[in-house]
C-alpha cells in the first residue's frame, strides 16, 4: 500500500514539473496559458498533499506576509526599472511597455516558477535531507540555477552564444538571495516579488537598440543587464544580507522543517 502511494505522489509530482514546463514558457500561443498552468499546479498539489498543499507551494497567506510582499514588488520593481532603466540609456536602447498580455503572462510564469523550482523544490530538499543546512542547500541550488542558464544557452540555443562570467555569478547571487528568503520564511510571497519586479522590466518589456534599430533578444537582454557590474554587486549585497535573515529573527520568524 505504502509502495502504491509513494508512486501515486512521484507520478502526480511529475505532472507538476510537466505541467509548468507546458504552460509557462509559451509552448501554446495563449498569452493566459501560464494562468492555466497555475491552476493546474493548484489542482495537483491539493491532490498530492491535501489540506498541506498551501505550505508546499510556499503560498503566503497571513496578512502580514501579503501586504509585505506588496511593498516588495513594489519596491523590487521601481528598482529593477530605475536600474535597467539607467543601464539602457547608457547603452543607447529605449524600453518600450507591452500590453497587459505580457504583464498577465508574466506574473504566472514567475509564479509557477517560484513554487516548482522554488518552494517545491528547496522544502523537498529540506525534507528529505533534513541533516542539511539552510545555507549550504541555498547555495547548492543556486548554484544549479545558474548552471542551468549557462546549459540552456549554450547547448540549446547556440546562435545565441554564451553567457559571460558576471552574469553567471549574477544569477547565482541572485538565486542565494532567492533561495534565502524561501527557507526562512516559508513561504514565496517575497521572492516572487523579486523575481516578478525584475523579469517584467528585463523580458517583458521590449528593448530597441536606437542604433541598429533592432530588439534586444533575451540573450542580449541577459547579457547587458545581469551581465553589468553593478547589477552583480547589489546581488552580492542582497545575497550577503539574506545569509544575516537566515541567522536573526528579523521581520519574521523561521518556518522550522517542513511538515511530513
Amino acid at each position: 500500500m505504502a509502495t502504491k502511494l509513494n508512486l501515486k505522489r512521484v507520478s502526480f509530482i511529475v505532472l507538476l514539473l510537466l505541467t509548468h514546463l507546458s504552460f509557462s514558457y509559451y509552448y501554446f500561443p495563449w498569452f493566459w496559458s501560464s494562468l492555466i498552468g497555475f491552476v493546474i499546479i493548484l489542482f495537483l498539489s491539493y491532490k498530492i498533499w491535501k489540506n498541506a498543499f498551501i505550505f508546499w507551494i510556499g503560498i503566503p497567506v497571513k496578512r502580514k506576509e501579503l501586504l509585505i510582499s506588496l511593498l516588495l514588488l513594489i519596491i523590487f520593481f521601481a528598482g529593477s526599472f530605475a536600474i535597467i532603466l539607467l543601464i539602457a540609456r547608457n547603452n543607447q536602447i529605449e524600453i518600450r511597455l507591452r500590453s497587459y498580455k505580457t504583464l498577465v503572462h508574466s506574473l504566472f510564469y514567475t509564479l509557477n516558477e517560484e513554487i516548482i523550482i522554488g518552494a517545491l523544490l528547496l522544502k523537498g530538499i529540506r525534507h528529505r535531507w533534513k541533516k542539511l543546512s539552510k545555507p549550504l542547500i541555498s547555495l547548492t541550488v543556486a548554484l544549479a540555477f545558474a548552471l542551468v542558464h549557462f546549459i540552456f544557452y549554450k547547448l540549446i540555443f547556440v546562435a545565441s552564444g554564451n553567457l559571460s562570467l558576471i552574469t553567471i555569478v549574477t544569477l547565482f547571487l541572485v538565486g542565494v538571495f532567492r533561495n534565502n528568503l524561501i527557507l526562512k520564511t516559508g513561504h514565496i510571497g517575497y521572492s516572487w516579488a523579486l523575481h516578478f519586479g525584475w523579469i517584467y522590466v528585463m523580458l517583458g518589456c521590449q528593448h530597441l537598440n536606437l542604433l541598429t534599430a533592432k530588439y534586444l533578444t533575451d540573450f542580449d537582454r541577459f547579457q547587458m543587464y545581469l551581465g553589468d557590474f553593478r547589477v552583480m554587486i547589489i546581488s552580492l549585497v542582497l545575497a550577503g544580507f539574506s545569509f544575516y535573515l537566515i541567522k536573526k529573527k528579523l521581520l519574521f520568524p523561521d518556518y522550522g522543517h517542513p511538515i511530513a
